[in-house]
């Protein structure tokens, strides 16, 4: 029952944001832009969580993934100063003790319940980054780190992520047991990588498949190295009901967003985003309080170049952005049927 509940959210409530709710409510259409609350994506992230430690299904982490990169980045303000209530899919971000002032108490105009729950949604990454069982490891999070674990009857390991990750494509994982131990470590091949490379010590492996895990059982020593490189080709989500005629870019875990901070142009001129020509640059910022994690270049379809950034940095200079953008070429999106219900048997 919980895994049926988690299912339906994740297919008909999850934002583009990896943020969930509208109106503080599962309705059935996550293109509707109403209230995404930030205390709502907190739990979203913590049943994802108990779903996680229940099934042992990967592409539940890349909900925790989405969620984080995005949602949880983007409702605190790159200063650190503040977190919203709601961190819409467009608009503008606002801090919490603005949008729901009412909550606001003598002493403490800035707790709230959002801005106190919202930095959970990063302290949890210690929660889910990696998993153990007897067998070994599950490394789930991918980004700068070094984590000192202890194993489930192979001693403790030390493992180190080399990378820029999610700005960039490749990790290198450095391992390092206190002793030579023979044990699997699983690491997860995110759903949208479709074609990922993996190697260790050097050597290429095998049977690296997306939405799984990639379960490498070998005796484990000191100086150790697993190479990824992930597939970031720029994949769409075609809008429909409120967001029909538009689209969402992502590159890896990263929702990309308009942000007319870095355009010559406001976000109600945006030109439309043409699928037979989604190529793109990587563009340097230059000297900005708030750099974004990625900035990339495309050509709308008037020839004008539009930048995206990633989308916990959009707006973080109080300007109004926009994650659904108008498109032409696009597939049609893919069709919900009411009836059957999904799973049922005819």
């Amino acid at each position: 029952a919980l895994v049926h509940i988690w299912r339906s959210i994740a297919r008909f409530d999850r934002h583009n944001t990896g943020g969930f709710s509208t109106f503080e409510q599962a309705i059935g259409n996550p293109y509707i832009p109403g209230a995404i609350e930030t205390c709502c994506t907190i739990a979203w992230i913590a049943l994802s969580l108990d779903v996680l430690k229940l099934t042992g299904d990967s592409t539940v982490a890349d909900e925790l993934e989405w969620s984080t990169w995005n949602t949880v980045l983007g409702a605190q303000h790159p200063s650190g100063r503040w977190w919203t209530y709601d961190t819409p899919m467009d608009g503008e971000r606002k801090a919490s003790a603005h949008s729901i002032v009412f909550q606001a108490r003598a002493g403490t105009p800035e707790l709230n319940c959002c801005s106190v729950n919202g930095p959970r949604g990063l302290g949890m990454i210690s929660e889910w980054a990696f998993l153990t069982d007897a067998q070994g490891v599950f490394v789930n999070y991918y980004g700068p780190l070094e984590a000192d674990l202890e194993t489930q009857g192979h001693g403790r390991i030390r493992l180190r992520e080399e990378t820029d990750y999610p700005a960039a494509n490749r990790v290198v994982v450095q391992v390092t047991p206190g002793a030579p131990t023979a044990m699997t470590l699983r690491f997860r091949i995110p759903g949208w990588s479709k074609h990922t490379k993996a190697w260790i010590n050097g050597e290429p492996v095998s049977g690296v498949d997306p939405g799984t895990y990639l379960a490498l059982a070998r005796e484990w020593r000191p100086g150790d190295r697993v190479e990824l490189e992930f597939d970031f080709a720029i994949r769409p989500w075609v809008g429909d009901y409120n967001c029909s005629g538009k689209v969402s870019l992502f590159r890896g875990p990263l929702l990309l967003a308009f942000d007319p901070h870095f355009n010559a142009f406001d976000e109600d001129q945006i030109p439309a985003l043409d699928a037979k020509r989604l190529s793109y640059s990587d563009v340097k910022p230059g000297k900005e309080k708030f750099p974004p994690l990625v900035l990339l270049e495309f050509q709308g379809h008037d020839d004008r170049p539009v930048r995206l950034c990633d989308f916990a940095t959009a707006g973080a200079p109080g300007t109004a952005y926009r994650t659904w953008l108008p498109a032409i070429h696009f597939a049609p999106p893919t069709p919900v049927l009411k009836g059957p219900a999904d799973g049922a048997a005819i």
